[in-house]
């Protein structure tokens, strides 16, 4: 055997065990990104209208990685942040089959089906994006014992995190919904969450 190709063999060899090397680190870096995703709670049962009028309830999460977020329409503070963040969540998974968002109303007494519906063609650009109300009461209760978010003085007293839900509607992550490097972390997340399959 000549010394090129025993050089060409040594470099075949090479490549192919940095690229066992690369795929190993690759597969302990998205386990070690599961394992920061603790298994924080179900989602319990409840049940919501869509701004299209169609029920929303617990089993439509079943299967989707879910973005959730608890916003109202006519504030001015965090929930345009919130939203427009969601919205380039939106774009930037718009090939993924796999990933939706929810935006529930805190004021379900103004927030009407026309407004979300208003509310949602300014944020959203793709029918996976539900604008959900209900009864103060179930979005007080949905909040606080669904969610482990805080419901005082609604609506202002919402929460500004966003939700990370699995396919098996459990809750993942939290994350502060207007801190930019927040949402970098939540993208990263749920990149992970679709390669887990």
């Amino acid at each position: 055997m000549s010394d090129l190709n025993k050089k060409l063999i040594i470099a075949f060899f090479s490549v192919f065990i940095l690229g066992i090397v690369g795929l190993f680190t690759i597969d302990q870096a998205t386990q070690s990104r599961i394992n920061n995703l603790p298994l924080i709670t179900e989602i319990p049962s409840f049940q919501l209208e869509n701004f299209d009028g169609t029920s929303f309830t617990e089993q439509n999460l079943d299967n989707q990685i879910t973005v959730a977020s608890f916003i109202f329409t006519q504030c001015e503070g965090a929930c345009p942040i919130m939203s427009e963040n969601m919205g380039l969540l939106q774009k930037r998974f718009a090939e993924s089959n796999e990933l939706q968002f929810v935006s529930i109303t805190t004021d379900p007494d103004y927030d009407s089906k026309d407004i979300l519906q208003e509310f949602s063609n300014k944020y959203s650009n793709k029918n996976n994006w539900f604008f959900l109300r209900g009864n103060i009461d179930e979005v007080v209760e949905l909040s606080q014992d669904g969610f482990f978010l805080s419901a005082s003085l609604l609506p202002l007293g919402h929460s500004t995190r966003l939700i990370l839900i699995d396919k098996d509607r459990n809750i993942r992550k939290y994350y502060e919904g207007t801190i930019d490097a927040n949402i970098v972390e939540l993208q990263n997340d749920i990149v992970t969450l679709i390669k887990q399959g």
